[in-house]
């Protein structure tokens, strides 16, 4: 099997207590995907779909990972937000992928937008909300391209691990 992570449902608050659906569970109406080596919106041997009421991010249909690291950007522009969602990954690392992606995802927060991302380009700058699985706790803080303050200074290190519960690979994780 190859790695695969699903997003069973995701659900958006701008103003407090009025939450949103930004996934209707049928498509992937309103994303766009962008992919290292690719155009914005080649979604490259369907890395992202839609089965069974979730979006999954499989590489099934892949020969070599070929450093094709993907996003998924929802097209409405944010500001102010809260976004929940509850994702699991399952199968095995996809042949080609680097150790540090093993059961490794994340949901991008105040990104550059996928028009700018240059095609040779492995991330966009942005702040992450990083999961992990089997043995790593979840929720960590990635930086690339960026940096953040946390308690006043700046953050050097490229992420910083929370101390969420540490969940392994199958579970179903709820985030906010």
């Amino acid at each position: 099997m190859r790695m695969q992570v699903l997003i069973l449902m995701m659900n958006l608050c701008q103003e407090p207590g009025n939450w949103e659906k930004i996934f209707n569970g049928k498509t992937l109406e309103g994303w766009v995907a962008k992919l290292a080596h690719h155009e914005v919106g080649d979604n490259y041997a369907q890395t992202f779909r839609v089965k069974d009421g979730a979006i999954q991010v499989n590489y099934d249909e892949y020969e070599d990972f070929g450093e094709r690291f993907g996003h998924l950007f929802y097209r409405k522009k944010l500001t102010h937000f809260r976004l929940r969602l509850e994702y699991r990954f399952f199968g095995e690392q996809m042949k080609g992928g680097p150790s540090y992606a093993k059961l490794n995802s994340g949901v991008m927060f105040h990104s550059q937008a996928p028009e700018t991302i240059l095609k040779e380009q492995n991330w966009p700058v942005s702040v992450e909300a990083q999961f992990l699985a089997r043995g790593r706790t979840t929720m960590n803080v990635c930086t690339p391209g960026t940096e953040i303050h946390m308690n006043g200074e700046m953050v050097k290190a490229h992420c910083t691990n929370s101390k969420s519960k540490v969940f392994g690979n199958g579970d179903w994780v709820k985030v906010e």
